[in-house]
């Protein structure tokens, strides 16, 4: 039975525009956040066509013939968390790279291939980059083992980095066994590979499979997994309506699901409200400015380039100037693991900062760390930030680039 949230509890809420540090952890009885997009693969929620993905997925890498594996799908459906989960699992057998940094040239993308498999690339052409390549993947092959590439944000790769990928499958006209290469694209992408991808290429593609978003039931299932999953052994504090309000107010995207509720629970929280209502979640999501008209359109927008084709990039200093697209919502920056950007530094907070991406721009917001984050060598709990801030992470430099070619 759903109650009405009070006057009171809902002018508390509406002052609440922005999270903090995660603090709703004990008044739910939570042992870690449930709603983090950056999702722990070993406690992945899978619905059916999940399920059948993963199943699908299994069978092409058990088969070890080598190749290409590709998912397409909405912003938000589930590709990047389901392919980790998949490559991760073979991680004892395989050797796992990942590539979100897509918009590269050809000599880029064998630069940062070499360097993500941990090889040498310096002063390498382009035909000596492919033979280091071939000669890492013979080696794994001998000593039994293979190699699984996974190439994130796949529509924004160009037509000469995808003629690459036959050559790397198939260095001397054979394809190499126990190889293979995961894409992951937004919707299009399959539209993409026809007109793009060589003859070649596409008879190195095993399957193409296609995730939706999460409908009514299933965003509902989520969040009472999510929830579960995180520890609560209490009653589910969303009500049946409140659910089914995140679901119409996201399309179902789980992306958009984990902001929102995210938000809702440290509201209620602060408001010390049990049993989350539809007029919470509203209100939440009023406070968020998000356009209800298109539900995904922060993350459609994310998924993809800007019209004049600039993506907000953040140059990690202290990785030799390597190069992080801010093209999803939300960023994470911390210790942890399951962090967006992960930084094995004891003075890193496990959970230390979060970029968001709005539609006033990308801020920075401080997520309680103890050593605090720095834009411009200014402490900042929040900050919008501009083309050229110098993030300061304790000791560790991030340059951000936001440039609108003329």
């Amino acid at each position: 039975m759903t109650s009405a949230t009070s006057n009171t509890e809902l002018s508390a809420q509406s002052r609440i525009a922005s999270i903090g540090k995660l603090n709703y952890l004990d008044f739910f009885g939570l042992a870690e956040p449930p709603f983090r997009n950056a999702s722990d693969i070993a406690k992945l929620f899978l619905n059916g066509p999940l399920t059948e993905a993963q199943a699908q997925f299994d069978t092409a890498l058990d088969s070890r013939e080598g190749g290409i594996l590709v998912v397409n799908g909405a912003p938000g459906s589930g590709k990047t968390t389901l392919a980790n989960r998949i490559a991760d699992r073979r991680s004892e057998t395989n050797r796992v790279a990942k590539i979100n940094r897509t918009q590269l040239s050809e000599d880029e993308f064998l630069q940062t291939l070499l360097q993500t498999f941990g090889l040498q690339s310096a002063g390498l052409t382009p035909a000596q980059s492919l033979n280091r390549f071939s000669d890492f993947l013979h080696k794994q092959e001998k000593a039994g083992k293979g190699a699984i590439l996974v190439l994130d944000e796949a529509q924004n790769l160009k037509p000469g980095v995808l003629e690459l990928l036959p050559s790397l499958l198939r260095p001397h006209d054979e394809i190499r066994p126990g190889f293979f290469i995961i894409l992951i694209g937004q919707d299009g992408f399959e539209q993409s590979l026809v007109m793009h991808g060589s003859r070649q290429l596409k008879e190195m593609i095993l399957f193409q499979i296609y995730l939706s978003k999460l409908g009514t039931t299933d965003t509902a299932a989520y969040i009472r997994y999510q929830l579960t999953a995180a520890g609560l052994k209490r009653r589910i504090p969303f009500s049946d309506g409140a659910m089914l309000r995140i679901h119409q107010l996201t399309g179902g995207s789980m992306r958009l699901i984990n902001t929102l509720c995210d938000f809702v629970l440290f509201n209620a929280s602060m408001g010390q409200i049990h049993h989350i209502t539809p007029d919470l979640v509203q209100t939440t999501f009023n406070a968020l400015q998000w356009d209800p008209s298109r539900d995904t359109a922060v993350e459609a927008a994310a998924a993809k380039p800007s019209a004049n084709g600039s993506i907000p990039t953040l140059i990690l200093e202290f990785r030799e100037d390597s190069a992080f697209q801010l093209d999803q919502e939300t960023v994470t920056i911390g210790r942890a693991t399951d962090n967006d950007i992960c930084i094995r530094d004891l003075r890193i907070s496990r959970y230390h900062a979060k970029l968001t991406t709005s539609r006033k721009g990308i801020s920075i917001e401080d997520l309680g760390s103890t050593n605090g984050v720095y834009v411009n060598k200014e402490r900042v709990k929040v900050r919008l930030l501009q083309d050229g801030d110098l993030i300061g992470i304790d000791e560790h430099r991030i340059r951000f680039e936001n440039r609108h070619p003329a």
